[in-house]
């Protein structure tokens, strides 16, 4: 059986649930539980699923390896400067070196510089792309190359960002009706959007951010006019409110996921994800 992964990040169960975008729902739908080694540790004691583990959960079908869950951002040990950094960091751009003066200042980090986002460690471990003869993968974390579009300069304004994620979105839409307009040949096609965590997190509720849903819907839609065998959709965290803010968004503490054909698969974990691809490709076309 062809399998047809679209993995889209940041996708809300909540939210497809109140819009009722049937498309996305598919046959069969619901939340998926994120593992404890999936999350990482913020300010003030807050802790959030972090979107290289768990992307890295559902390609292999296993918690993160510990030296994978230890890869995190940069934080300093001292909360207060923490606390500055997540409320004021963007208005301090203007200023070269801060690392540098932090380190002369005495405050050392605690932790080392990710290297999840960029690098394919995925394909070090077993992954769901071993379980395929033909594949064809778009952009997917931890497994791809790094790709993705980013300004000519760097920007200090996150919402400014938005515009590059509607374009990366639009190019992977274009990518996936090309490759079932010329009816490829695959087993296994797995393509990534960041579009709705982009607006998750900058736009929450407001109606861009709905917005992006339906016309998410849409495409799922299209999709699912072309594609043969399973089609799943899944992501690696929802969101919801973040505390002190008017249009900001946080990850939180359920995945999604959805597919055409039901099967006999238990899917209650991000960890799941793997089983049913692996079944999928067992079974006949």
């Amino acid at each position: 059986m062809k399998v047809t992964i679209l993995g889209i990040d940041g996708l809300d169960f909540d939210t497809v649930e109140e819009l009722n975008l049937v498309n996305i729902k598919q046959a069969a739908y619901g939340k998926l539980s994120i593992p404890d080694e999936c999350y990482i540790e913020l300010v003030n004691g807050r802790r959030s699923p972090w979107t290289p583990l768990c992307w890295l959960t559902i390609l292999t079908g296993k918690v993160p390896p510990e030296r994978y869950r230890m890869n995190r951002k940069i934080q300093f040990d001292n909360s207060l400067l923490e606390a500055l950094r997540w409320h004021l960091g963007r208005h301090l751009g203007f200023i070269k070196g801060k690392r540098k003066i932090m380190w002369k200042l005495g405050f050392k980090p605690s932790r080392v510089v990710a290297s999840l986002k960029k690098d394919p460690i995925s394909k070090t471990l077993p992954n769901i792309f071993d379980l395929a003869e033909d594949t064809i993968v778009f952009n997917v974390p931890t497994y791809s190359e790094n790709w993705r579009i980013n300004p000519k300069k760097k920007l200090m304004n996150r919402l400014e960002l938005l515009p590059f994620a509607d374009e990366e979105d639009r190019l992977m839409k274009a990518y996936v009706s090309s490759i079932l307009g010329r009816r490829a040949d695959y087993n296994l096609l797995m393509v990534y959007s960041r579009v709705l965590d982009n607006y998750g997190h900058q736009m929450y509720r407001t109606e861009q951010y709905f917005y992006r849903y339906r016309m998410m819907d849409v495409f799922v839609r299209e999709v699912s006019r072309n594609v043969e065998g399973l089609l799943l959709i899944v992501s690696d965290h929802g969101f919801r409110r973040l505390e002190g803010t008017d249009l900001g968004g946080e990850h939180s503490d359920f995945a999604f996921y959805s597919q055409n054909i039901p099967m006999n698969v238990s899917m209650n974990s991000l960890t799941d994800v793997y089983s049913l691809v692996e079944k999928a490709l067992g079974m006949p076309p």
